[in-house]
């Protein structure tokens, strides 16, 4: 049986480990409450998602700041530092 298995794949982020990303945000908002209107309106759950999907993470933080310009830093960490959002 043991021959039959090819791959595996591991989720990381809220399976075998958390995934935070108000991590990372804590460190460049001033207080919780901006921490969690950027990441209610600007890099959403369903932005992210959307990646999960397929789509390039450069394509993805491209046209969100496109969209937000005046974000664009604060857009560039989420993917630029998701390392420290596992945690």
């Amino acid at each position: 049986m043991i021959n039959n298995i090819r791959n595996i794949i591991f989720d990381l982020g809220g399976v075998l480990i958390d995934w935070q990303p108000s991590a990372v945000y804590k460190t460049i908002f001033d207080t919780s409450e901006e921490v969690d209107w950027f990441l209610d309106n600007i890099c959403t759950m369903e932005w992210n998602v959307i990646q999960d999907a397929g789509r390039s993470l450069k394509e993805a933080t491209e046209v969100l700041q496109k969209q937000h310009p005046d974000w664009h830093d604060e857009i560039a960490a989420f993917y630029g530092r998701w390392t420290e959002m596992l945690v």
